[in-house]
């Protein structure tokens, strides 16, 4: 008696939408952008701090010997 084999089909994912489900929380949404936001300041901050200080290089006052404070003589 020969073997038969069944193929089951599978159903496929036609579309993905970002938003709330009625039929549940949208916690998981809100958390989700909440993290790449925070992933996404926390990478552009030292970025940004860098391109300000370089920039902006910082004043050097020059200083003159005789307003050099002097050392006592033991």
């Amino acid at each position: 008696m020969p073997a038969t084999v069944h193929l089951v089909r599978r159903g496929r994912i036609l579309a993905i939408k970002w938003g709330m489900n009625p039929n549940s929380s949208s916690l998981g949404v809100d958390v989700t952008f909440l993290l790449v936001g925070a992933s996404a300041l926390a990478m552009v901050t030292p970025i940004v701090g860098a391109l300000l200080r370089w920039r902006r290089p910082l004043p050097v006052e020059p200083t003159v010997a005789s307003d050099a404070p002097k050392l006592s003589e033991s």
